[in-house]
């Protein structure tokens, strides 16, 4: 009876230290992916690429893996003037996988497929009937040696300097990710 008390404890104890380090990941990864990065989101507006693609990581809590941010698009529009459209979206992470859901659900994505460093980050989007392969450098970080830094980060958002926004009343432009990009280019 002894040996089947060990046994049942070394169980428990295997299944409490396998879930925290799963959950030691994830804070780890929350804070890599907390701040602002830019690049190629793999976004099309009206069926032309994006020139770019802004994505802002801000964690709520003490752990930092869950939280919202925006994603912004920029495109040429009419005459060459750059225009943005701008998303709002939650995140979080469970057992390594990113979760980001946004205001319009056809853009929701999970990430799955990535590599991620304090620089980097890079992989595939998938969402509901598509993916598409992403890759976004680091500008702005949150997340320091010592835990989380929240000097002023909330309070105020900014476009890229000579950037103008502006918002076209008469037609919306239709927002997808490209399909299966690795694939293309073969």
């Amino acid at each position: 009876m002894k040996w089947f008390k060990y046994i049942k404890v070394m169980l428990l104890t295997a299944t409490v230290t396998m879930f925290t380090s799963c959950y030691e990941e994830d804070v780890y990864r929350g804070q890599l992916l907390s701040g602002r990065w830019f690049g190629d989101l793999g976004m099309m507006v009206d069926g032309i690429p994006a020139i770019g693609s802004d994505l802002e990581f801000i964690p709520e809590g003490m752990y930092g893996t869950q939280g919202y941010g925006y994603e912004t698009d920029y495109y040429r529009g009419y005459r060459g003037r750059i225009e943005v459209i701008e998303y709002y979206f939650t995140w979080s992470i469970n057992n390594g996988i990113i979760y980001m859901r946004f205001d319009n659900p056809d853009l929701d994505c999970s990430i799955r497929d990535y590599s991620l460093s304090a620089d980097y980050f890079e992989g595939y989007m998938d969402g509901i009937y598509s993916s598409s392969r992403f890759s976004l450098q680091n500008y702005d970080r949150y997340w320091y040696d010592y835990g989380y830094y929240a000097d002023s980060y909330c309070y105020y958002r900014s476009i890229a300097p000579n950037e103008e926004e502006t918002t076209d009343t008469n037609q919306t432009p239709r927002l997808t990710r490209k399909v299966n990009m690795a694939t293309e280019k073969k």
